[in-house]
């Protein structure tokens, strides 16, 4: 692995998943509300909250998740 690259980038491509706090700076919500979301939807079976996915001990967020929800608050107006 050359340098500090993490093994789901690639040069010139955004990562696949994000850890929480890469989400919630993303979602521009604080890290203890995303953790409080992702914990919400990981109890739920993914009924409520925000899309993660659990590694063993690591919580990942899609990056496609982040952008859909990013999209449905744009369309919604919700975010004006």
């Amino acid at each position: 692995m050359a340098g500090s690259e993490r093994p789901q980038e690639t040069a010139g491509r955004e990562p696949r998943f994000l850890t929480v706090e890469e989400a919630a700076a993303a979602l521009r919500i604080g890290r203890t509300s995303a953790y409080a979301l992702v914990k919400r939807w990981l109890a739920t079976s993914g009924r409520e909250g925000i899309p993660a996915v659990r590694l063993g001990k690591t919580i990942r967020v899609p990056q496609a998740a982040i952008e859909r929800l990013a999209r449905g608050v744009a369309a919604s107006g919700a975010g004006e």
